[in-house]
């Protein structure tokens, strides 16, 4: 519901093993970096040391198809399509 009031319209969510957490979270995949995160939670599972978070911050490229760093020779990228859970048949008011 927070969501779904953040972005102004309703999720379809499909069940999963993700949508019965403790936590909430919905489905998704990890698409970020270990110790890249400059938000500094204190319980992130993410990061494990602010310097080196910081050191990689170093390194981002806002023309680099990566979050961190750059495609080098022998590097493989793979795009995946992901679904949007956006329901397009019901906006919210």
């Amino acid at each position: 519901q927070v969501l779904e009031k953040a972005i102004g319209n309703n999720l379809n969510v499909p069940k999963g093993k993700y949508r019965n957490r403790e936590c909430n979270c919905l489905m998704g995949r990890d698409i970020g970096l270990y110790n890249t995160c400059m938000h500094g939670c204190k319980y992130c599972y993410a990061n494990s040391n602010m310097k080196l978070v910081k050191r990689n911050q170093k390194l981002h490229n806002p023309n680099s198809p990566l979050l961190i760093g750059n495609v080098n020779e022998g590097d493989v990228v793979k795009e995946v399509n992901e679904p949007s859970y956006i329901d397009t048949q019901q906006m919210l008011i």
